[in-house]
């Protein structure tokens, strides 16, 4: 016996028909029908009889009712107790990120759980330092690729294409770069503690570059700001490069070439019992990004694409 069918048997018996019953489960009366017939052959039990304009219950009916329908009242009672609770969820909750985490799905889905629930107050932290799992501040990190180990708990939320990507302006005054071996004799712009691009032609052919970088930076917009200035070659995610490239500030390298990008990981503290606040959040942000953890939703608020 399936407790959802149950439920929806104790539904028809309180909403008096099978069609109201289905008007409030939102879902066909005859999927309802069906439901209830499983219920009846999983138990072994006539529950209801139907007649053209009127159902009634039989005796097994009857006495389903009274073994359940408390049971099921009091946990419905609980559930919008606890419903309650989480609208009194208060305190702060403090996120960091690489970039401005607003410009990231995450950051928006923690404004859209502030504004649900009024008392909570979230601080922005931008960085990308290593010793960011020392730290006691740090409610919820968003990271771009593998992370060392630590006793904080990942969690993966998307796959991060990447670009290579530089100003019209310094392409025009450096040598063309048509392979990925020409990048050996360019400046390279990189994030901590990046050493090595990884690219693939639709040919087949492989490539991998190991390099230190010329200019480094743990934050993307100042890795980004640096390409569009002249300074060199950057590897970009693809959500964020493609308005600039778009803008014409930055042009793609190597189009034929795929670089191999970074999974999308929230990051929070390993602990038995994390805030409510914190966890609530979390479980908001994990709910509401359920399926649909796609480069499609890495983009900035004013992107139109």
């Amino acid at each position: 016996m399936k407790l959802d069918d149950l439920e929806l048997f104790l539904n028809v018996v309180k909403s008096g028909s099978f069609a109201a019953a289905a008007r409030k489960k939102n879902i066909p009366t005859s999927t309802l029908s069906r439901r209830i017939q499983q219920l009846e052959s999983d138990t072994g039990r006539k529950l209801l009889v139907r007649h053209a304009k009127e159902m009634q219950l039989t005796k097994d009916g009857r006495l389903f009712v009274n073994q359940f329908a408390a049971i099921f009242d009091e946990l419905e009672t609980r559930v919008v107790s606890l419903d309650g609770e989480k609208e009194q969820l208060s305190g702060l909750i403090v996120i960091n990120a690489p970039i401005n985490p607003i410009q990231h799905q995450i950051g928006q889905l923690a404004l859209e759980f502030a504004e649900k629930h009024k008392n909570i107050q979230l601080q922005f932290q931008l960085g990308n330092q290593s010793d960011y799992y020392l730290r006691g501040d740090i409610d919820i990190a968003l990271r771009f690729g593998s992370q060392p180990s630590s006793d904080w708990v990942a969690r993966r939320m998307a796959h991060n294409t990447a670009l290579l990507c530089a100003s019209p302006k310094y392409l025009k005054q450096y040598p063309p770069i048509t392979h990925p071996s020409h990048l050996q004799h360019h400046s390279l712009l990189t994030s901590n503690p990046e050493q090595k691009w990884q690219l693939h032609h639709q040919s087949g052919e492989y490539y991998t570059l190991q390099h230190n970088g010329r200019i480094r930076s743990d934050e993307l917009e100042c890795i980004h700001y640096t390409a569009i200035a002249g300074y060199g070659v950057a590897r970009l995610p693809e959500w964020y490069a493609k308005e600039w490239i778009k803008r014409g500030e930055l042009q793609q390298v190597l189009p034929d070439w795929q670089l191999e990008g970074s999974d999308v990981v929230m990051l929070h503290p390993q602990r038995k019992q994390l805030p409510e606040r914190t966890q609530a959040l979390i479980d908001f942000i994990h709910e509401r990004w359920t399926g649909n953890g796609t480069t499609q939703f890495l983009h900035r608020i004013y992107n139109n694409n």
